[in-house]
């Protein structure tokens, strides 16, 4: 029989689920003139583990100097015996400029036990600040059935695809919940975000005059990743099958893609220990496109040679790879990923694999 998780560290002061706002009313008072509350978007982030509430308490401090936010830190546990709620309230206080003021943003958790996990929806429209943005940061599995009433609400869901099990079936409920209504929820995949920097530095290896007619005529990739990281090199190759017009083609256990003119394409997902995409390696004949990376390392080593191409190497940056660094990134920006939904409908078939 499952049992109530503990939470091993306290995430606030303990207050009753209908004192909440109340509570938090009191806690502004009490700080005086020094500390100015404020919020840019709604933030609710949805964990299944105990585990993971303190490593999201950190990462809302983090954030909040940089982007001020009303943080709902939820832990649902679906399994436990009998159903109870427990709420806990808190303030992440970060100094403005050289003065003294604080600009505060605040944080309520929640521990949901037993069928109360299905009470998400008014746990989470019962705390939000005002009509700012939703935001929500879904670190569990997709359940069905989808919870319209939740999700028609939501203006972007936060996921990361890396951490998916079943990345077929977990993409596929994603896009049902973004076409739930008027299809408002934007889906933003922080698996996505971490590759920013390595399309950056692949287009740029092509910026060179001798360099760009070879786009067309890549004939081999090879992808090296990280044992974790498989999703993360399949979206780096959809995006390249999406800008460059390849189209998947599966015979029986073998894939390979083919362009406009039907040449066909070869490609290998190498797992490496190291960087969580570790090195890049594009053919088009006798000519090589390579960028490879070391653990940690803060560029992409770039090199092209061979097939009449001018032999150069360069150096791009690579990035930040911290879960803070990459959630920012993606808090930080607006509008829609059209191309996350190309690349990967380009390679969708071989996300069961």
């Amino acid at each position: 029989m499952s049992v109530a998780p503990a939470l091993p560290i306290s995430p606030g002061l303990p207050v009753e689920i209908g004192q909440i706002e109340k509570a938090l009313g009191r806690l502004w008072e009490d700080s005086g003139d020094t500390k100015t509350r404020a919020s840019l978007i709604n933030l609710a982030i949805y964990t299944e583990s105990s585990d993971a509430v303190q490593t999201n308490t950190e990462i809302v401090s983090q954030i909040a100097g940089q982007h001020a936010c009303r943080a709902l830190l939820i832990l649902a546990n679906r399994e436990a015996p009998t159903s109870a709620a427990r709420a806990w309230i808190s303030a992440h206080c970060h100094t403005e400029g050289k003065g003294t003021r604080q600009i505060c943003s605040e944080q309520i958790t929640f521990q949901l036990d037993g069928n109360l996990s299905s009470a998400l929806p008014n746990v989470v429209f019962s705390h939000l600040d005002s009509d700012l943005p939703l935001c929500v940061w879904w670190q569990a599995p997709f359940h069905e059935p989808i919870d319209t009433k939740l999700w028609s609400w939501v203006d972007r869901l936060i996921y990361d695809s890396q951490k998916w099990a079943d990345p077929l079936t977990q993409i596929r409920l994603a896009r049902q919940i973004g076409n739930l209504g008027d299809a408002r929820t934007i889906l933003c995949d922080l698996n996505w975000a971490r590759l920013v920097s390595s399309r950056f530095a692949l287009a740029n290896l092509f910026d060179h005059a001798s360099a760009l007619p070879c786009l067309r005529r890549i004939d081999d990739v090879e992808i090296a990743h990280a044992p974790h990281a498989r999703t993360t090199a399949l979206l780096l190759l959809g995006w390249l099958a999406a800008q460059l017009g390849w189209t998947l083609d599966s015979v029986l256990s073998r894939h390979a893609f083919r362009d406009t003119a039907r040449h066909e394409i070869n490609f290998r997902l190498v797992e490496t220990p190291g960087a969580c995409v570790s090195a890049v390696r594009l053919r088009a004949g006798d000519a090589e496109f390579a960028l490879t990376r070391d653990q940690d390392a803060e560029f992409f080593h770039g090199s092209m040679r061979g097939g009449g191409v001018t032999e150069t190497t360069q150096l791009f940056p690579a990035g930040r790879d911290r879960l803070t660094d990459v959630l920012l990134m993606e808090l930080s920006r607006g509008g829609v990923h059209p191309l996350y939904h190309k690349a990967l409908a380009a390679v969708e078939p071989l996300l069961e694999a």
